[in-house]
C-alpha cells in the first residue's frame, strides 16, 4: 500500500483521501486505488476522488507522467463495487450520478503520458481504467477482462471502444461475450500490455518507464499523446496536417527560444 506520502508543490497540497492516495515523485504523479479490503473496487466515493485528483493533474505542468496503480498484489481494481450497486435508488438518481462520473473518461484526456501498473485482477471497471491509460504494465500474476456479462450488465466505462481498437473485433468479442480472462503474458501476446514481468518489480520497472517519459520535453509528449490520441478519431489525410502543424508550433518555439539566448 502506498505510504501516503505527498509532493506539497504541485498546485498546493494535497488533502487526505479515503478511496485513493497520491504521491509525486520526479515528475510523476502515482496515484493508487486504495481499497485493498475491497478488492479495490471502484464505489462513488473512489469515482469523486479520482474526478478531483484528474483535473487537479491536468492542469498541472509539474507532472510529466502519470502512474495508476492499485494497493497491495492482488488488486489493480475488480471493478464496479457490487455491493454498493445493490443498494436501492431510484433509476433517475442513479442515471444522474453515473453519467456525472465520467473519471474514466478524463484520465483518457490527461494531457500528460500515462501508464496502468497493473498489480493484480484488472475486472471490468478496473480494465476499462487500463485500457485507458497510454501504456500497461503488467505483473505476471495479473488476470485483466470484462467479466459484466456474466451478471447481466454491459461495460460502461468505454471497455467495448477501446478494447477492439487495441486488439481488433473478434478478439474483444470473444473476451466480452465470454468473459475471457488475460494473464499477464496473455496481455502483452494480444497487444494489451506493453510489458509483463514479475510481481515485485513491477513497481520499479514502472517508475523507470514513466521517469523516462517525464524527461522528455513537456509540451512535445503533449503533443505527442494528442496526436496518438486522434489517430482513432481522424481520417489519416486530417492526422497528418495535424501532426505538421504541431511541428512547425515546436520547431518555431524553438527557434525563438535560441533567438532569446
Amino acid at each position: 500500500m502506498s505510504d501516503g506520502s505527498i509532493d506539497s508543490s504541485i498546485d498546493g497540497s494535497w488533502p487526505a483521501l479515503e478511496a485513493t492516495t497520491v504521491q509525486v515523485e520526479d515528475g510523476v504523479a502515482w496515484v493508487t486505488l486504495d481499497r485493498p479490503d475491497a478488492a479495490n473496487a471502484r464505489n462513488q466515493v473512489m469515482r469523486n476522488e479520482l474526478t478531483w485528483i484528474w483535473d487537479r493533474l491536468a492542469a498541472s505542468d509539474e507532472v510529466g507522467a502519470v502512474v495508476l496503480t492499485g494497493a497491495g498484489d492482488r488488486h489493480f481494481c475488480a471493478g464496479m463495487d457490487l455491493k454498493e450497486a445493490g443498494q436501492p435508488e431510484q433509476s433517475g438518481a442513479r442515471r444522474d450520478r453515473l453519467r456525472a462520473s465520467r473519471d474514466i473518461e478524463q484520465l483518457a484526456a490527461l494531457p500528460q503520458p500515462t501508464i496502468a501498473a497493473v498489480n493484480g485482477y484488472a475486472l471490468g471497471g478496473g480494465f476499462e481504467m487500463a485500457l485507458a491509460c497510454d501504456m500497461r504494465v503488467v505483473a505476471e500474476h495479473a488476470q485483466l477482462g470484462l467479466t459484466e456479462l456474466a451478471f447481466g450488465l454491459v461495460p460502461g466505462g468505454g471497455g467495448t471502444q477501446r478494447l477492439p481498437r487495441l486488439v481488433g473485433l473478434a478478439r474483444a468479442a470473444e473476451m466480452l461475450y465470454l468473459g475471457l480472462r488475460l494473464t499477464g503474458p496473455e496481455a502483452v501476446s494480444w497487444g494489451i500490455a506493453n510489458r509483463c514481468v514479475p510481481g515485485a518489480q513491477l513497481r520499479s520497472v514502472a517508475r523507470e518507464l514513466a521517469r523516462a517519459v517525464a524527461a522528455t520535453p513537456r509540451r512535445a509528449a503533449r503533443y505527442a499523446k494528442e496526436l496518438l490520441r486522434q489517430s482513432y478519431e481522424v481520417s489519416l489525410s486530417v492526422g497528418v496536417e495535424r501532426e505538421l502543424d504541431a511541428l512547425l508550433t515546436l520547431l518555431a518555439d524553438r527557434q525563438a527560444g535560441a533567438g532569446a539566448g
